[in-house]
């Protein structure tokens, strides 16, 4: 992994084991679309931000406190409810309704050159020439204004006076804006964004249940989806699907309230889970340190109950940040603050690792080594004999850029064969990008040791920048094995965001911790492994060609 993001989680015990709460039906399942986070823009109002290239960067690339940078959200919805100039896009009591020709004006301002949309493509393609394409799709939502029953002023369409108290006509002021946003959209020269559909204002099903199937129909006809996001049990969430929507998520509105309890989050997860809906994230800059009353471990609560509930592998999430909270968080200074906004998007760019690109790509849970090509980087005398391979002299084989993974458990069945005493043999995890430098600044991981000169002993452990052989301060434990020569060993690594656990004949010989404080700039050095993925490496030293290890298979089980 490139980023140093997940080092966040363990200290601040975001994904803790604790027993879940929510009690999820037998045929439940989580919304998936091809949007897997959709960010909120909130860019019309004059009040807003304009959502220039570089106020819009830090929506489509973070760069961590580390220096490291990495496609963000792949998904932007431009949404607006209020003009800024006394007028609102839902009903509201206390502003004038919205008519044509403020329609007209927010289609003008998310389509304004060099801001919104149009900055949107255009910064994409400035980070596609820094960091390379990326391996989706960045898609655009966009918002169509909810035309409030009763309305008797809204404008003309084709010469005729519309009257909202008629549904037929609220209808046909939908597709109106829906065909004037494809039109300007199909018009620019738009090459990194696709539209991907349209979003319904209103947050709840109150007055237009008979226009939204109809206006969702209408959207699938241009093969286009129609989205929600409903707040809390708000009316007819539930029967989102008979709306006429593709895609609905719960808000938790969890984050601003104190007095809403922290199992809050958890029943939005079953309630999604139950209804086959996806969830919003929620935070804004109240989140900040610099806020009178910080909110931040509520913000944190919504990664903690999306890991535990299995919302984290397996929904697509909508994330409300305040209106320009990412933009304002990528510009503080405090180094909690900067924790916080690597935490978030730590957790986007993880999820897409695992769900879109594979955080473990398709590694063999079982080699058997009958062939190498293709699987291993070899060194030296690397061969297969029969369904093992084996090592011979100095010789090295390793996954790297080929196999890598983060979390899960490895085994290993392996032989040491040479008792002479320049003989060393090493199984080990290492980092596939040394973010920290080289080994063991970045972090390593050993199963298995083995040293000629003590012929009957093995090692296991890790190694990090603050601990190891240089130092004199290696964490490892050394273990005993009666006539260790020609015997097979079996030997296990169990990696999670907060511990590792080593094994050796089913018994745990080491265990490795995290206790180090993440707001300390120099956590990585004493933890780095939750910042990379982490790649195989078998490798063996000794003279005259003599066979040094033999190994019958590596089974992986990812996380």
């Amino acid at each position: 992994m490139k980023n140093n993001f997940k080092l966040i989680f363990a200290a601040l015990s975001i994904f803790t084991a604790s027993e879940c709460v929510a009690q999820f039906s037998d045929d439940g399942y989580y919304l998936k679309t091809d949007i897997r986070d959709l960010v909120l823009i909130y860019q019309g109002g004059v009040q807003r931000m304009d959502f220039t290239v570089d106020q819009i960067r830090p929506y489509v690339v973070h760069e961590n406190r580390f220096g490291n940078r990495d496609w963000l959200f792949d998904g932007f919805l431009f949404l607006e409810f209020d003009s800024g100039r006394g007028v609102s896009f839902e009903k509201r009591l206390d502003a004038p309704l919205s008519k044509k020709e403020d329609w007209i004006w927010l289609a003008d301002r998310h389509f304004a050159d060099g801001k919104g949309i149009q900055a949107l493509d255009e910064c994409i393609g400035q980070e596609i020439e820094k960091i390379g394409i990326p391996s989706f799709k960045h898609k655009v939502v966009i918002a169509i204004p909810e035309p409030p029953l009763g309305q008797k002023d809204w404008g003309e369409l084709n010469g005729r006076q519309l009257d909202f108290a008629k549904d037929e006509d609220r209808v046909a002021a939908c597709k109106w804006y829906i065909d004037q946003l494809t039109a300007r959209f199909d018009s620019l020269d738009l090459n990194n964004i696709e539209l991907s559909g349209f979003y319904w204002m209103s947050e709840k099903a109150l007055q237009s249940r008979p226009v939204t199937t109809v206006v969702g129909n209408y959207i699938h006809s241009m093969g286009k989806l129609f989205y929600w996001i409903p707040y809390y049990t708000a009316q007819g969430f539930s029967e989102w699907k008979q709306f006429g929507f593709d895609a609905a998520y719960i808000q938790p509105t969890y984050f601003w309230n104190k007095r809403i309890p922290d199992n809050r989050v958890d029943r939005a997860c079953e309630l999604a889970y139950n209804h086959h809906m996806g969830l919003e994230m929620e935070f804004d800059l109240a989140a900040s340190v610099d806020s009178k009353n910080c909110l931040r471990d509520r913000g944190l609560k919504y990664m903690t109950s999306f890991r535990k509930n299995g919302v984290y592998r397996n929904a697509s999430l909508a994330y409300y940040e305040g209106g320009a909270g990412m933009y304002h968080f990528s510009r503080k200074t405090d180094m909690r603050d900067r924790e916080f906004i690597d935490t978030v998007a730590w957790f986007v760019q993880e999820r897409r690792r695992r769900m879109i690109e594979g955080a473990n790509p398709d590694f063999k849970t079982s080699f058997t080594f009958e062939k190498l090509d293709g699987d291993w980087n070899v060194t030296g005398s690397v061969v297969s004999k029969g369904k093992r391979m084996v090592l011979k002299g100095n010789a090295q084989a390793d996954t790297r850029n080929i196999h890598a993974f983060k979390y899960g458990t490895v085994r290993a069945r392996v032989k040491i064969k040479s008792a002479a005493l320049d003989s060393r043999a090493t199984v080990r995890l290492l980092p596939s990008h040394e973010n920290l430098g080289k080994v063991p600044n970045s972090g390593e991981m050993f199963m298995l040791r083995y040293d000629g000169r003590c012929p009957n002993e093995i090692a296991c452990g890790a190694s990090t920048m603050q601990m190891n052989d240089s130092l004199k301060n290696i964490k490892q434990s050394i273990v005993a094995v009666d006539k260790l020569i020609d015997r097979w060993i079996d030997l296990e690594c169990k990696w999670t965001e907060y511990d590792i656990i080593f094994k050796i004949n089913g018994a745990v010989v080491n265990i490795q911790e995290d206790l180090y404080d993440s707001s300390k700039p120099w956590y990585a050095q004493g933890w780095p492994f939750n910042s990379d993925t982490f790649y195989l490496q078998i490798e063996s030293q000794g003279k005259d060609g003599k066979t040094i290890i033999e190994i019958d298979s590596i089974e992986l089980l990812p996380d």
